[in-house]
């Protein structure tokens, strides 16, 4: 009989649990004769799903009645990850008939009691075992909400002042008028820890104590640029703005679980599963919880899975603050998984939505600045130099897109304001250094700052093509293919540093290895009239080897 291997699950076998995964071997006749069951079939398509990351399609698999434990494992942890914790609870019943026991198979049990609010019974769940998921900040505030109902003294006193978190003083408010803890809200306030939930959360709080200035200034100062922040402003006493009401439990402890995936840097948060499992019980808590449905979407595209990132976006609703952030997100995975025309499609709805939010203007530019409609881009980078708190970057941009349509002296000069701010400033320094080396003027400069672009980062592919192609308009054939020899090496796939390379093996002579070279360069540019360019290269001089 063939011996079947067995896989642990990472994230099972980091919290000591027992579910296993089992692969078949080479065994040919083996698989023959066992290919065409429904079990292995099952087994087998669930399994591989799962190990791409993908629960959400091996919970569909398992969806049917099932005997087999092993397939009942699977079901139960495919069914955790992606979110449906009542079915995972129905099977983790099943598998205890079985006589498997693990006190992962309690989560989802603890969890629905949570979300029917049935807050003291969840406390029973783990009480004997010592908790995993830094369950116990969670039952931390379930406990002081409890106590907190309970207590029929009704004042606040000092010791509600030491540490209290923003879930706390959430709780409180619950309890005690919003006024009376204006105090704890202004020491949170000051604390430069809170995430984008948080900050919105604390705004709200705010604005139901009528300071009306300090949640406006949270909105404009502390939240990052991924936010309509003019639109939140003026929005934010509508209906549908979930902060500015009192919140309950269940969307407090929706806000702790997801930042309970930040709280420390063991090697059980930096599982995707462990993430996956509490982003699901955070949306699963609190519906609107829409930073948690970002980050999930965030995992999900980084494991390329990326329909499900993008169906995950779509749940984040058009009035919702997180909106615009979510609509960027997607719109960088269209871009690298569809059609130019899809992109475009969904850029220009982006647009026509947030037409002066800093972010949509990068990406507008950029999208024109790719076309080659580099007067368009450059008019659009002027647009955000006038009206935002611009930075280098920007300025760069906007000097890039000079020299695009041939306004090289004007580019200069706000490259070496640049450098003349920031002489460390690698890519300005690379930048300059590679126009002046096209251009073929003042080739002493370009090797200047090339060389000073290379102390800082001296293994910069970029950097040392730049420098090989320098020497190589000076004429030094020798020391530029010592730097675009090295420059290849370290980006194997770049078409430019190969057709330089090739270039310059063409003027030492070593004309087998320019031609090789430029054939190798063709496989990766996509540029029709580079292409056409070295096409003819190697037209001219091929046949005269």
């Amino acid at each position: 009989m063939i011996k079947l291997i067995v896989i642990l699950f990472v994230i099972l076998n980091l919290i000591s649990c027992n579910i296993k995964t089992k692969v078949l071997d080479n065994s040919q006749s083996y698989f023959h004769k066992i290919k065409s069951t429904s079990y292995v079939g099952n087994y087998l398509t669930a399994n591989y799903s799962i190990i791409r990351g993908d629960a959400y399609t091996a919970s569909q698999i398992l969806d049917k009645n099932l005997s087999s434990p092993k397939l009942l494992e699977i079901k139960f942890f495919s069914n955790l990850v992606s979110g449906n914790f009542n079915t995972a609870n129905e099977v983790s019943k099943k598998l205890k008939i079985y006589g498997r026991n693990n006190k992962l198979y309690d989560l989802p049990q603890y969890i629905l009691k949570i979300k029917n609010k049935d807050f003291r019974s969840s406390l029973e769940v783990f009480k004997n075992e010592k908790l995993f998921f830094n369950l116990d900040d969670l039952n931390n505030l379930i406990k002081f909400w409890i106590k907190e109902k309970e207590n029929n003294k009704k004042h606040i006193t000092k010791k509600y002042y030491i540490n209290t978190s923003i879930h706390k003083l959430l709780i409180l408010e619950n309890f005690y008028n919003s006024d009376e803890l204006i105090e704890i809200a202004d020491l949170i306030y000051k604390k430069n820890s809170l995430n984008s939930h948080e900050l919105l959360l604390l705004a709200g709080f705010y604005f139901r104590v009528d300071d009306f200035e300090k949640s406006k200034e949270i909105i404009r100062t502390k939240l990052p640029n991924q936010f309509d922040k003019v639109n939140i402003i003026d929005s934010f006493s509508n209906d549908h703005n979930i902060f500015i009401k009192i919140q309950k439990l269940n969307a407090i402890l929706s806000s702790k679980v997801y930042n309970l995936i930040n709280k420390d840097n063991s090697k059980i948060n930096k599982s995707y599963s462990y993430q996956k499992i509490l982003l699901e019980f955070s949306v699963f808590l609190e519906p609107n919880m829409d930073i948690a449905k970002y980050a999930l979407a965030e995992i999900y595209n980084f494991e390329k899975t990326h329909e499900t990132a993008i169906k995950l976006l779509d749940f984040i609703s058009e009035k919702s603050f997180f909106s615009l952030a979510g609509n960027l997100k997607k719109l960088t995975i269209v871009k690298t998984i569809d059609t130019d025309e899809k992109y475009k499609s969904l850029l220009f709805k982006i647009v026509n939505l947030w037409p002066d939010n800093k972010l949509v203007l990068y990406r507008l530019a950029n999208y024109y600045k790719l076309k080659s409609q580099f007067q368009i881009s450059l008019n659009i980078y002027k647009k955000i130099l006038d009206h935002y708190d611009s930075n280098d970057n920007d300025l760069f941009l906007y000097a890039s897109n000079l020299d695009k349509i041939g306004k090289w002296k004007e580019a200069r000069v706000l490259f070496l304001q640049l450098l003349k701010k920031n002489p460390q400033d690698t890519y300005t320094l690379n930048y300059i250094s590679y126009k002046l080396a096209l251009k073929n003027r003042e080739l002493d400069l370009a090797l200047d700052l090339i060389k000073r672009a290379l102390v800082i980062d001296p293994d910069n592919g970029y950097f040392l093509d730049t420098l090989g192609w320098v020497e190589y308009k000076r004429n030094n054939y020798n020391s530029a293919v010592y730097f675009l020899e090295k420059s290849v090496s370290i980006l194997p796939r770049s078409a430019e540093v190969i057709d330089h390379l090739g270039d310059c093996y063409f003027m030492l002579n070593r004309k087998k290895e320019a031609i090789f070279e430029w054939k190798k360069a063709l496989k990766y540019e996509t540029d029709k009239d580079i292409i056409q360019n070295i096409k003819a290269k190697i037209k001219k001089h091929e046949h005269l080897l």
